[in-house]
């Protein structure tokens, strides 16, 4: 009975370890990916103009900046073939509506992996700046 006892501990304290391992190297794995992120909104021009940081306003009027450099850029499937260049452009245009996949690093900065075209911008939307006063007519 005093073994059994002794093995039952043993195989206790092991699932403890090997447990407390687990969550150790899940959590340092985690601790090393950046925080994913996946955001909708519209291309504006931004303060810089560069082909590796783009301006994306989202529907409450917050603006990230995103590094594309490497990043996939695709079409929506909604998105009409007579809309579509191709190549794909990797510089796209103020006004264009993107759904964009990426990771904050550590600095803040947001690092694009895949941007996906929802709707190509028109000329009206060439006037959107960041920080540019809206104005509405009634």
């Amino acid at each position: 009975m005093v073994v059994t006892r002794g093995r039952k501990f043993a195989s206790q304290h092991g699932m403890k370890v090997l447990l407390v391992s687990a969550l150790l190297f899940m959590a340092s794995v985690f601790g090393l990916a950046g925080t994913p992120g996946s955001f909708r909104g519209t291309v504006v021009d931004g303060p810089e103009k560069s082909d590796t940081w783009m301006y994306v306003e989202g529907h409450n009027h917050s603006v990230r900046r995103v590094y594309v450099s490497g990043a996939t850029i695709r079409y929506d499937s909604e998105v009409p073939a007579a809309d579509r260049k191709t190549p794909v452009p990797r510089a796209l245009q103020v006004g264009t509506q993107v759904r964009v996949t990426a990771e904050q690093d550590d600095a803040g900065e947001w690092r694009a992996t895949d941007i996906e075209i929802l709707k190509i911008g028109g000329a009206e939307d060439e006037k959107k700046k960041v920080g540019a006063p809206t104005t509405s007519q009634s």
